[in-house]
C-alpha cells in the first residue's frame, strides 16, 4: 500500500493500530481537560466577584461587625452602594434594585412578576439623560431593604441596595 500524498510515510499504520477503546479514551480525557479548565475559570471569576464587592462597600464599624458574627455571610450577588448614602440617619429610607431595562414592556414584566411576592414593587422611568427602565422594590428602612436583598440575592443576580430620593 501506498501512502496519499498528504499524509506521512507510516503514519497510517499507526492510525490503524488504535482500537475503539482507546479513541474513546482519548475523547473522554479530552472533554474532561476541558471541563476542569472551564470550571477553574468560573472558580475565579466567583472568587473575584466578593472581593471587588468588598471593595466598594464602606468599612463596617466595631459594633456592626460584632453583632453581625453570628449570621452567615451575604450572598455574593447582593451588592449595596455605598456612594450618596446618606449619614446614619434614622429615618432613611431604601430601595431594592432588581433589574434594568431598555424596554416599559421588559419593566412591566418583572414588576408584575414581583408583585406576587412583594406589594412595593414599582417601575422607575427614566429621567434626564437616562434611557433605562429600573424596577424597584421599596422604600424601606436599610434593614428591611437589607432583609429583602438577601431573599432575592439567591433568586436573583444583580439585586443592589440604594438610598432613596423621591422624585
Amino acid at each position: 500500500m501506498c501512502a496519499t500524498r498528504n499524509e506521512k510515510p507510516g503514519t497510517r499504520n499507526l492510525y490503524r493500530n488504535m482500537t475503539n477503546k482507546q479513541v474513546a479514551a482519548i475523547f473522554i480525557i479530552g472533554i474532561a481537560l476541558l471541563l476542569a479548565a472551564f470550571w477553574a475559570g468560573l472558580f475565579i471569576v466567583k472568587q473575584d466577584a466578593p472581593a471587588s464587592a468588598n471593595q466598594s462597600s464602606a468599612a463596617p464599624n466595631q459594633n456592626a461587625a460584632s453583632a453581625n458574627a453570628n449570621k452567615p455571610a451575604p450572598n455574593s450577588n447582593l451588592t449595596t452602594r455605598s456612594a450618596n448614602q446618606p449619614a446614619t440617619d434614622e429615618n432613611a429610607q431604601y430601595i431594592v434594585l432588581i433589574g434594568t431595562f431598555g424596554t416599559i414592556e421588559q419593566a412591566k414584566q418583572l414588576e408584575s412578576d414581583m408583585r406576587r411576592d412583594y406589594i412595593a414593587t414599582h417601575v422607575q422611568m427614566p429621567s434626564g439623560g437616562d434611557t433605562l427602565y429600573r424596577v424597584v422594590i421599596g422604600p424601606y428602612k436599610k434593614r428591611d431593604a437589607e432583609q429583602v436583598a438577601a431573599d432575592l440575592s439567591n433568586k436573583r443576580k444583580g439585586i443592589m441596595i440604594q438610598p432613596w430620593t423621591q422624585n
